[in-house]
């Protein structure tokens, strides 16, 4: 279950969020070894009262990466917190993310951690980075800490990046062939209706049928319909992805996609593979490290899956067993954590298999553009080769009778 829960750090400052354990306690638990003091902890509701659209992390992925990348710098050269926040501040060309750091600077004044500050502003510092900031600080190698971070942003922002533009383009291509047939059913088809109404020709049966769905798609009354349809289609879709289950069916559809399912599968396990390694890299215990990766696998599917998973390494099993048993893991990331386990060598063995699964990616986007592309051009030329056959035909014989 998902869990909202508000708590309070060492220092005093409340933290707020979510949190995927098997009951309360299991979450109660869970955030006590994030040294956190729980002071509500509610079930999400099957219907979000809220209803709002999720915010949108402050600042852009790049402005991230510079900040991280340029403070390790300064940080690793021993230059104080303080005149490197400024710095980084003025280096910073993002104007909401700068203000951010003005913020987390006027906390360091104030004699707070640098993961405190960070964990005030959720939207702008992610659970991931506080969690290997704290780590950081506590052992005493933040600025290698820092420098792991930029590392991860800057190869989690190629790999979405790559994702986004290799299904961009098939969408951009399925759009525009659905606005080339409705633009010629709803506008073009009803002109040749009339012609061939006007004399009299003999229609064969695909033009008939065209004609027909012309005739009803051209009419007002069914352009109302069609957008009333789309509206609830919208509002019902907004609304079932705010419950559980809807963001499971969702999850289960889009993950079962050819080819598309494939892509996406692969790429949550290098994130996954990615995010774990570097936390569990950075010193932090497996089980916490578990639970703060859960949020942002990206997968609903994934992360119920991982909650089990968190709820078996707490009650004192290894990481393979459990992952194992989920069955929706590659084997190749099963095996590799296996070694990792049992050589002790984990912080090594998931960068490995992240690095794996994203040049996999890379084969996979390869694909992915030489099999849809021709597909949807395929599929454009039969759609639009029918209808010109059915209008055409008739045209044709009209044109001969007239000549005659």
């Amino acid at each position: 279950m998902d869990f909202r829960y508000t708590a309070r750090t060492t220092d005093g400052a409340v933290v707020r969020g979510w949190l995927n354990a098997a009951d309360a306690e299991s979450a109660v638990a869970g955030l006590r070894r994030r040294a956190l003091f729980v002071t509500a902890v509610e079930p999400k509701r099957i219907w979000n009262r809220e209803f709002r659209w999720p915010q949108a992390p402050t600042g852009s992925s790049s402005a991230r990466v510079a900040f991280f990348r340029s403070f390790a710098t300064l940080v690793r050269a021993g230059v104080p917190m303080r005149r490197g926040l400024n710095v980084t501040i003025e280096r910073c060309e993002n104007v909401t993310f700068a203000n951010a750091l003005r913020d987390v600077l006027a906390d360091i004044e104030r004699g707070d951690p640098l993961s405190v500050a960070f964990a005030r502003r959720p939207r702008a510092f992610a659970p991931l980075i506080v969690a290997m900031v704290a780590a950081g600080e506590g052992g005493g190698i933040l600025d290698d800490v820092l420098d792991r971070i930029a590392s991860f942003l800057e190869r989690d922002h190629a790999l979405r990046k790559s994702v986004v533009s290799a299904l961009a383009y098939p969408a951009t291509v399925l759009f525009a062939s659905l606005t080339l047939v409705t633009f010629l059913i709803v506008r073009v088809v009803p002109m040749f209706s009339t012609l061939f109404a006007s004399f009299h020709v003999p229609l064969p049966l695909s033009t008939r049928v065209l004609m027909a769905i012309g005739d009803i798609a051209s009419r007002p009354a069914s352009t109302a319909i069609a957008l009333s349809v789309a509206a609830l289609a919208v509002a019902g879709s907004v609304a079932t992805s705010r419950t559980r289950t809807g963001q499971l069916a969702f999850d289960r559809f889009r993950l079962s996609l050819p080819i598309v399912g494939t892509l996406l599968r692969k790429t949550i396990v290098a994130r996954f593979a990615r995010m774990l390694g570097t936390l569990v890299h950075s010193g932090i215990e497996l089980s916490v490290a578990l639970d703060v990766v859960l949020p942002v696998t990206g997968s609903p599917v994934h992360a119920a899956a991982l909650g089990n998973v968190a709820i078996a390494l707490r009650e004192g099993e290894a990481l393979t067993p459990p992952l194992a048993a989920t069955g929706i893991f590659d084997p190749m990331l099963i095996a590799l954590i296996d070694v990792g386990e049992e050589t002790g060598m984990l912080d090594v063995m998931l960068p490995k298999a992240a690095d794996y699964f994203e040049s996999d990616v890379a084969a996979a986007i390869a694909t992915l553009g030489a099999v849809i592309e021709p597909a949807l051009i395929a599929v454009l030329g039969v759609i639009v080769g029918l209808i010109v056959y059915s209008v055409f035909i008739p045209l044709y014989s009209l044109i001969g009778s007239v000549s005659q």
